[in-house]
């Protein structure tokens, strides 16, 4: 029985067939956390991105509006933002995003002053692993020409 035995030992020590299913086991884990830490990078990028450009626009389209003799209000600016930023080319999740339009005192003379911020709340996906989401935030001022009587 002992006979038998000894070539069963031998023949498994030296069978490779699982070693890489077990290789695979142990590092799958590490190999799937980091893969979902660089997609997260990479939406957190798209998002600041898309956050600093959605506050540029917005500026842009408030800025237009009064060269053409339609003052908004800051209401009116902060629902066209919120359109842009839900839109095809921002396309920020309307639930994550908050915008808000302030006027503070103005600093210059016949110059309406207005300060757009943005909030977004980047999507996470490292939940699981007890990494906190980040939040984006982006404020931009607009100087907007007050119109001649």
């Amino acid at each position: 029985m002992r006979t038998a035995a000894i070539p069963f030992r031998k023949r498994l020590a030296s069978d490779l067939c699982g070693a890489v299913l077990v290789e695979f086991a142990l590092l799958a884990p590490a190999l799937l956390v980091l893969l979902l830490g660089v997609f997260q990078v990479g939406v957190h990028v798209q998002n600041s991105n898309a956050v600093r450009n959605l506050a540029a626009d917005g500026a842009r389209w408030a800025v237009v509006q009064y060269q053409r003799g339609n003052p908004l209000s800051a209401e009116q600016i902060e629902l066209g933002i919120r359109a842009r930023g839900i839109g095809p080319k921002f396309n920020l999740d309307i639930d994550r995003l908050d915008i808000a339009v302030t006027q503070p005192a103005t600093r210059i003379a016949g110059v309406r002053e207005m300060e757009i911020s943005i909030t977004y709340a980047a999507p996470n996906f490292l939940g699981f692993a007890e990494v906190p989401a980040l939040e984006i935030s982006y404020e931009r001022p607009i100087f907007l020409l007050i119109p001649a009587p």
